[in-house]
């Protein structure tokens, strides 16, 4: 048999090669590129977060929007701060991904060593100091929610609760009152290995996550892009990055979000403190809000109103889906 005969060079094509599996030679396999990290977190703590630095309390207790009040609390110390929120970020992708694994019962979190845990955060060896005191944070920690919502709506739908069905014929106000609580884990272990003139190993860990938990992040939990969750330097820059990937997966066109309440959701201003805190943190909300756009999330759409009101926030591309292709979950090589 001769050989297949290659097309001569032209003004459009410098090599057009007849025979395909020749021409597969110089496709770019994109089933090799190195996809981006998916992780999750509770919705509802893109809405109230953990502190922002170590409070050195046991119990800590954040208002956020639509109502809702957070309630933290850790027989040691509550968790806190940028590596607080990128291991409750690990613990929610693992209670997440539990289910398609159907995995019933406890689900367990194992690690051979301290390094493979920061390798799952993708985080330095320096930072294990980091990450152990925020284990220990987590462990035997709660939060408890509290939503109070106000509704007008027609009373025959409540007609059952009057007597002999007596309901008023106009509208009534609704106040809807939830509460949960919520145990994040329900067993923690690992050992230490000390042994003379050498350093203490730590590792063989073990995580339980409790039973509510992993149900409430199965329910109610949002992807993000964990690359970019895990390079934003600040933990409030975090806590709306997070609240942007939240909102976009809601089904709106535009919203405007008043000052106070941007205020109140991200940096709060204690009763009693200075006024003139507020403006100073609004103002640090929107230079966050502008750096997010312009190094993280570029698809993002908002307009920070001139008079100082607040935003609008307009619908936009949600940079993360779940079982998006573009992305693996943290814990894939792991």
């Amino acid at each position: 048999m001769g050989r297949k005969k290659i097309s001569e060079v032209n003004s459009e094509n410098s090599l057009v090669p007849l025979d395909n599996t020749v021409s597969e030679l110089f496709e770019i396999d994109k089933s090799r590129e190195k996809k981006k990290q998916i992780a999750y977190l509770p919705s509802f703590f893109t809405t109230a977060s953990l502190p922002f630095k170590n409070m050195h309390k046991t119990v800590f207790v954040r208002k956020g929007t639509q109502g809702l009040t957070l309630t933290l609390t850790s027989p040691k110390n509550v968790p806190f701060g940028k590596y607080g929120r990128l291991l409750l970020s690990v613990l929610t992708t693992h209670a997440v991904i539990s289910k398609n694994k159907n995995t019933n019962g406890p689900v367990l979190i194992e690690y051979a060593s301290l390094s493979d845990l920061l390798k799952e955060l993708q985080l330095p060896k320096q930072r294990g100091k980091d990450i152990r005191e925020q284990i220990e944070c987590f462990s035997n920690a709660s939060f408890a929610f509290e939503q109070k919502v106000e509704e007008v709506q027609a009373a025959y739908l409540f007609k059952d609760m009057y007597p002999d069905g007596d309901y008023p014929k106009e509208d009534v106000t609704v106040k809807t009152v939830t509460t949960g609580n919520i145990r994040f884990t329900t067993g923690v272990q690992y050992k230490e290995i000390e042994a003379e003139a050498r350093e203490t190993m730590v590792g063989r860990f073990k995580i339980v996550l409790s039973d509510e938990f992993t149900e409430f992040c199965r329910a109610h939990a949002v992807p993000i892009d964990y690359e970019v969750y895990k390079e934003i330097g600040s933990p409030i820059g975090k806590d709306i990055y997070a609240w942007l990937v939240y909102r976009n997966n809601a089904n709106f066109d535009s919203v405007f979000i008043p000052r106070h309440r941007l205020v109140e959701q991200f940096i709060p201003v204690e009763e009693g403190k200075d006024a003139n805190l507020v403006n100073v943190n609004y103002a640090r909300i929107t230079e966050l809000l502008s750096e997010i756009k312009e190094k993280y999330y570029k698809e993002v759409k908002f307009e920070i109103n001139k008079d100082g009101s607040g935003i609008t926030l307009f619908k936009s591309p949600t940079p993360v889906l779940k079982k998006d292709p573009r992305y693996a979950l943290i814990t894939a090589d792991i």
